[in-house]
């Protein structure tokens, strides 16, 4: 069944990632890139007794439990169960478990995903961005745009370019949750997305990401804005043999302890302080970029974890 759904919507975003810009966007030429993104790497706590609630407050991660295809090593037999990964997820989660002396920077707390409904409110529900749920991994909007409304260059990525998602950590290093391999694009508005992106993403992707994303441009508090949904690259079609990725483990029942996420190192290209933007680092040619995927999943195999490369869409509490 995961697969099956993965490979519609991948078929989808594909038909569409050449499609032309919105009218009247300002477009930069698109730029092969090998992205450091940073985005806040705090773990979220429960809310309450059984869970977190859909959270309106700052990004932050989740150590989650959910079923999901994995593989040891590129180009190994892929296996299907539940493991233990680092995500964004936004929307209500269950608590199944707390870890009682976690080491250094791993995970206090183990969640389940769970769907949530979008409702509107002040202060809004946060979107999830990446998205690694439910078929090929989305990243839709999240640092497109300056705080003033300019486009930035995260919306005129190549295809082949590679995103690293992950956080600070100490002061001193970069820890990974997500790589994520553009294999296309398809343009959208927070005006017009609704019927832009219909069919061609997951259902439940629309009130986990779009709707909230939509919430201020509905209420007037900004203009509309345009942006791109890229599709990342998978095993079963990887671009030059790159794909994208989470770090992830089997779950062990009664394991006392989470994993902390993988530390990158690679100077030159990973900032080991840079905090709150990106660093976008340009390529020549796609050489160099497979060069430097083919080093960062070295380091997170070594590093004792496994490549996660899709997680089941979750269900209803």
């Amino acid at each position: 069944m995961i697969a099956t759904r993965a490979h519609a919507f991948l078929l989808a975003a594909v038909l569409t990632a050449t499609a032309a810009a919105p009218a009247g966007a300002a477009e930069a030429a698109d730029t092969l890139c090998f992205v450091q993104f940073h985005h806040p790497g705090d773990e979220h706590e429960p809310d309450t007794p059984t869970g977190r609630t859909w959270n309106r407050g700052d990004h932050r991660r989740k150590f989650l439990l959910q079923r999901a295809v994995s593989l040891a090593a590129p180009g190994a037999a892929p296996t299907e169960g539940e493991v233990v990964f680092w995500a964004e997820w936004e929307p209500p989660s269950l608590l199944l478990g707390r870890f009682e002396k976690p080491a250094g920077d791993e995970p206090r707390f183990l969640f389940r995903p769970v769907q949530g409904e979008f409702r509107k409110a002040d202060p809004p529900y946060q979107n999830t961005d990446p998205f690694v749920f439910g078929g090929p991994f989305l990243y839709g909007n999240c640092k497109q745009h300056t705080r003033k409304g300019r486009p930035t260059d995260l919306r005129s990525l190549k295809e082949g370019s590679v995103i690293l998602f992950g956080s600070n950590r100490g002061g001193s290093r970069f820890v990974l949750d997500t790589v994520f391999v553009v294999d296309g694009w398809t343009p959208y508005t927070n005006a017009d997305y609704a019927g832009t992106l219909k069919g061609k993403v997951p259902p439940e992707y629309f009130d986990i990401t779009l709707h909230p994303i939509a919430h201020d441009a509905a209420t007037g508090a900004e203009p509309p804005r345009s942006y791109r949904l890229y599709t990342g690259a998978t095993p079963e079609r990887p671009y030059r043999g790159m794909f994208s990725y989470f770090p992830c483990r089997p779950f062990r029942e009664g394991d006392p302890r989470g994993f902390a996420r993988p530390v990158i190192r690679l100077p030159g290209i990973v900032d080991d302080e840079l905090r709150g933007w990106q660093r976008m680092n340009p390529q020549e040619d796609i050489e160099s970029v497979v060069k430097l995927w083919h080093e960062v999943t070295r380091q997170v195999l070594k590093q004792g974890l496994s490549l996660g490369v899709r997680a089941e869409m979750p269900g209803k509490p």
